[in-house]
């Protein structure tokens, strides 16, 4: 392995999973090493070990200055990997963006199929509970009220 294809592996095993201007931050640090290293770049390769291995390190160390966003960067990451990669870009006409992941149209479906199925539960429930009211409670509280009227009339 030499300079150019331990930058390359590096490269690669780092995009999709970090912004990149991490990425690229990385590869400049990296490339800057064996630029000032006074040894030979197999020698640097060997001082370095695996770029995969560094590149996971990387990730990992990543994730964990973001705490609790981890996950979020990670995906923002993952979504501007994508688009770089395939040419896509955020302006694509009628498409729908959530946190830089375009939102298919089976996505919007299931959402607005679970906000209706909701919904539904929660007035299948209001209506249950209203039933149970007028059928059983309004009957008694009636049935308490014409008992109280007609002990206060015959008191009198």
């Amino acid at each position: 392995m030499d300079r150019g294809e331990f930058l390359s592996v590096l490269r690669e095993s780092l995009e999709g999973f970090i912004p990149m201007d991490e990425v690229e931050a990385n590869i400049t640090y990296y490339r800057n090493y064996f630029e000032e290293a006074s040894q030979s770049d197999k020698e640097v390769i060997k001082e370095l070990g695996d770029p995969r291995l560094i590149a996971r390190t990387i990730i990992d160390a990543y994730k964990a200055s973001k705490g609790p966003m981890a996950d979020y960067y990670t995906e923002q990451a993952r979504s501007e990997y994508s688009r770089e990669h395939s040419g896509q870009t955020d302006d694509t006409e009628g498409a729908y963006y959530h946190y830089g992941r375009e939102i298919k149209w089976y996505e919007k479906i299931l959402f607005w199929g679970v906000i209706l199925l909701i919904l539904a539960f929660v007035l299948t429930f209001l209506f249950t509970l209203v039933g149970v009211f007028v059928g059983y409670v309004l009957p008694v509280i009636l049935l308490v009220v014409l008992i109280k009227i007609l002990i206060g009339h015959f008191k009198k």
